[in-house]
C-alpha cells in the first residue's frame, strides 16, 4: 500500500464526485500486419504489466488519505478472434473500471485475419498518461523482440505538500474562467458529455518562431483565436509533464492540468503575446507538480479546470516489431468530453496532427469545424508574419458580441432548521479539526473556507470513523456547509 500522488488524489475525487464515465478511459490501438506471432505478442503484455507495477492497482481510501493497493485481479490479458474490430474496441472503451478493485488497465489481441492483428490497450488515466503510450509501444516492442523488462519499482508513495513557493504563486494568478465564447455562443461546460472529435492535419501551417517552440506557438494562437473570439478574460488548461529523470521510463500518471493565462494589448503583436506566454510557462514549470486546487485551496472540484484545454506532446521515434508493420492510432477519443473544447495535438515525423473533442450537447459540429478553420488561419497570418499585430491577425473571425446563455436561477438548497444541534456541533468540531480553525458558523462554504479535495476526503473520513455514517461525496458539491452535512448525515441515520 503507497501514497498517491496529488493528481491521482484531484483525479480520483473528480470521478467519485461527477460520474465522469469514460472520460478518462484511455484507449489505445496497435494494428499489426504481418505474420504476427501470438504467444510471443501475449506474452509481451504479460512482461509489461510486470515491469509497470502501478497497471495492477487500484484506489482505496484510509482515513482521509487515498492509497495505492494490489488490485482483486491480474490486469487482463486476453486473445479473441473478432472480425470486426471496431465493434470490440466500442465495447472495451465503454467497459468500466471499478476504481477501489481494479484492475485499472487491460489489453486484447484480436485476430482480424491471419495476417492483420489488433492489440487494444485500455487504462484508467489515473495509471497511464499520454507520454505512456510511448513507452508502452517501447516496452512492447523489446519484449517481442526477446529483451528482458527488468522491473521498475513502485514510482509513487512520497507524501507531497505544497510549498509555500507554490502556494503564492498560484494564489497570484488563479482566477475563475468558467465560460468560454467560441463563434459568439458563451459555452459552459458543467458535466462531463459525450463526446465526438473533427480532426485537423497543421503540418503545412506551423510557423516557425526563431527562439519559440511549436507548442508555445501552438498555445499562443489558440489564446489570441479566443481573444479574437470576444473573450476578454482567456484561460487555456495545459497537460503538463511531471516526469523526472526517476520516472521518465515509467508508466503511470505523471501529469497534471494547469491553467494558462494571457494578456493582450490592443496594439500588441502575435509574436509579443508568443514571448508572454512562454515566460508565463516557463514561471509556471516551476510549480508544475501542484494541482492549482491543492495550493489555492477554496476551488470546489470539478470536471474541467477551464472550459477549453490543450494536450500537445511530440511522439517518439516508431518502435520495431520483426517481421510486423505497425501502424498507431496515437488520439483515440473516449466518447466522453469533460471540456467545451479540447485540442489533442500530436507532432511526429509524419507531421503536426490535431484532434478536436468536443460535445455536440455543447458546441455544434459545424462551430467546431469553423473554430479549427479559424486556428488555421491565425497559424497562416503568424506564419506570413509573425509581428502582425493582433487585431489585424484574423479579419476572417468576425468580432461578434458574445451572446450568454440564460441560466436557471441557482437552487436555494435544502432546508437546515430540523438538524439536530447536537449533531451540527460533532460534524462542526471535525471541520475545525481538519480545517485547522478555532471557529466556523454552521452555515459558511467549505469552500469558501479554503477547502480542497484533500479536505472532502479527510471530514469524511473523521464523520464515518465517529458518527458511523459514509456521506457521500456529492454531499460536499450540493451543500458544503456544517448545516448541510448534518442534515445528510440525518437523513442516513437509521
Amino acid at each position: 500500500m503507497v501514497l498517491a500522488s496529488q493528481a491521482q488524489h484531484g483525479m480520483w475525487i473528480t470521478e467519485v464526485l461527477h460520474g465522469t464515465g469514460t472520460a478518462y478511459h484511455m484507449p489505445f490501438a496497435m494494428w499489426f500486419d504481418g505474420p504476427l506471432e501470438r504467444e510471443a505478442m501475449l506474452a509481451a503484455c504479460r512482461a509489461v504489466l510486470a515491469r509497470h507495477p502501478v497497471l495492477g492497482r487500484a484506489f482505496e481510501e484510509r482515513d482521509g488519505v487515498l492509497h495505492l493497493v494490489p488490485a482483486r485481479e491480474l490486469p487482463p490479458v486476453a486473445f479473441v478472434v473478432e472480425p470486426d474490430p471496431e465493434a470490440l474496441i466500442e465495447r472495451e472503451i465503454a467497459r468500466p473500471f471499478e476504481l477501489s478493485a481494479g484492475p485499472l488497465a487491460r489489453f486484447t489481441l484480436a485476430e482480424v485475419s491471419s495476417s492483420r492483428h489488433l492489440l487494444l490497450f485500455v487504462a484508467h488515466h489515473l495509471v497511464f498518461d499520454g507520454m505512456s503510450k510511448d513507452l508502452l509501444v517501447r516496452d512492447l516492442a523489446a519484449a517481442y523482440s526477446g529483451a528482458p523488462l527488468p522491473p521498475l519499482p513502485m514510482p509513487y508513495g512520497a507524501e507531497e505538500k505544497p510549498s509555500p513557493e507554490a502556494e503564492a504563486y498560484w494564489r497570484a494568478r488563479w482566477r475563475e474562467v468558467p465560460q468560454v465564447v467560441i463563434n459568439g455562443v458563451t459555452r459552459s461546460p458543467r458535466l462531463a458529455e459525450r463526446g465526438e472529435t473533427v480532426l485537423l492535419t497543421l503540418t503545412d501551417d506551423m510557423p516557425d518562431l526563431s527562439g519559440l517552440t511549436r507548442f508555445e506557438v501552438f498555445l499562443a494562437a489558440v489564446h489570441a483565436l479566443l481573444h479574437r473570439y470576444g473573450n476578454a478574460e482567456t484561460a487555456v488548461a495545459v497537460a503538463m509533464s511531471t516526469r523526472t529523470d526517476e520516472t521518465r521510463d515509467d508508466i503511470g500518471l505523471f501529469a497534471t492540468e494547469l491553467p494558462v493565462f494571457a494578456s493582450f494589448s490592443a496594439e500588441g503583436s502575435f509574436r509579443e503575446l508568443a514571448l508572454g506566454v512562454r515566460s508565463e510557462l516557463r514561471e509556471l514549470n516551476a510549480f508544475r507538480e501542484v494541482p492549482v486546487a491543492r495550493a489555492v485551496g477554496g476551488i470546489k472540484p470539478r470536471v474541467a479546470l477551464a472550459p477549453v484545454s490543450i494536450s500537445f506532446r511530440r511522439r517518439a521515434p516508431e518502435q520495431v516489431f520483426p517481421g510486423l508493420k505497425l501502424s498507431v492510432e496515437w488520439k483515440m477519443s473516449s466518447h466522453t468530453v469533460r471540456n467545451a473544447l479540447h485540442l489533442q495535438a500530436v507532432d511526429g515525423d509524419d507531421g503536426l496532427h490535431l484532434t478536436l473533442h468536443y460535445s455536440p450537447d455543447v458546441i455544434p459540429r459545424r462551430d467546431v469545424e469553423l473554430a479549427g478553420d479559424h486556428l488555421r488561419a491565425v497559424l497562416r497570418a503568424v506564419a506570413a508574419d509573425p509581428d502582425v499585430r493582433l487585431a489585424d491577425l484574423l479579419p476572417a473571425v468576425p468580432q461578434v458580441i458574445p451572446q450568454i446563455a440564460l441560466e436557471a436561477p441557482p437552487d436555494a438548497g435544502p432546508a437546515h432548521d430540523e438538524v439536530d444541534a447536537e449533531l451540527v456541533e460533532q460534524v462542526r468540531l471535525i471541520w475545525m479539526e481538519v480545517l485547522r480553525m478555532d471557529h466556523i458558523a454552521p452555515d459558511e462554504d467549505l469552500y469558501d473556507l479554503g477547502g480542497h479535495s484533500l479536505t472532502i476526503t479527510q471530514i469524511s473520513a473523521r464523520i464515518r470513523k465517529r458518527l458511523g455514517v459514509e456521506v457521500p461525496f456529492d454531499v460536499f458539491l450540493d451543500d458544503p456547509t456544517i448545516a448541510g452535512v448534518a442534515a445528510a448525515i440525518g437523513g442516513l441515520r437509521p
